[in-house]
């Protein structure tokens, strides 16, 4: 796929479940030179002042404790950190982002810019993509950022960490896999009770539930903050008693939701 042999090791990943025909087609219009996207990011890389963080999440089930992760790019934003949050639209996600604002529906804006505004973008792709799609896309989206610092890859694939390692020197960046088989979660997301996830009152099956969110974000913290991780699951537990995850929630929610129905008024 590459000229460029180091690069090659990104489709290697994949080898054992590679990338619809499909995807690759599109990739292929959405980057004109893919490989000169790849290279001129890496060099790029050298020069940024920013430091972003990438979450690649594999579709989230019903009822999965994997949905833990959805509120990492809160937590991270709460701490002044920028990040893009990918993964598929699925119908759990959507239980608890709809809640907010209409998370499905598609809309135009300068990622950047939301970046800078409010320090996270969920990137919600099709939920009919498969997780080799998913995380595949989601992978080269990342990699063609020059302010890319750190990746995570949150999979129950298996993946050859030597290839990892390559891509990690060459493209100059952090690649960090959390392996994450699906766990069923006390709750579906729909019956979650929103203010008892996340405001300080909450009733002992919430309250083991942050605890399970708390203690799987800590372990994704304890690769970026250089605390142990009683600080961070204590930190994690703050962060869902607090109401600041639902404060970024709902401004980021507003800002979106705005957009959306500006689209709507220009057509």
């Amino acid at each position: 796929m590459f000229v460029t042999a180091e690069l090659n090791a990104i489709v290697q990943m994949f080898e054992d479940d590679p990338p619809s025909s499909a995807l690759l087609a599109q990739l292929r219009l959405d980057y004109l030179n893919l490989e000169a996207n790849l290279l001129r990011a890496k060099v790029l890389r050298d020069f940024s002042t920013e430091k972003l963080i990438y979450i690649a999440q594999a579709p989230i089930a019903q009822q999965d404790c994997n949905l833990a992760y959805l509120f990492a790019p809160f937590i991270l934003a709460n701490l002044n950190k920028s990040v893009i949050y990918s993964t598929t639209a699925t119908p759990e996600l959507l239980a608890i982002l709809n809640r907010y604002y209409q998370a499905e529906q598609p809309v135009q804006v300068n990622v950047d810019d939301v970046l800078q505004n409010f320090h996270v973008y969920l990137d919600l792709q099709d939920a009919q993509l498969s997780q080799s799609d998913v995380l595949f896309k989601s992978l080269i989206k990342a990699l063609c950022r020059s302010d890319l610092s750190t990746l995570f890859l949150i999979t129950d694939k298996q993946f050859d960490r030597a290839l990892i390692r390559q891509i990690e020197i060459f493209l100059k960046i952090k690649i960090v896999v959390i392996y994450s088989q699906y766990q069923q979660s006390l709750l579906p997301a729909a019956e979650m009770n929103g203010r008892k996830l996340l405001f300080k009152n909450k009733d002992d099956v919430h309250k083991a539930l942050c605890s399970d969110f708390a203690h799987r974000n800590a372990l994704l913290f304890s690769h970026i903050e250089r605390l142990n991780m009683e600080q961070l699951t204590r930190l994690m537990d703050d962060m869902f008693y607090a109401e600041h995850i639902f404060e970024r929630i709902s401004v980021y929610s507003e800002y979106m939701q705005t957009r959306m129905q500006y689209s709507k008024d220009t057509t």
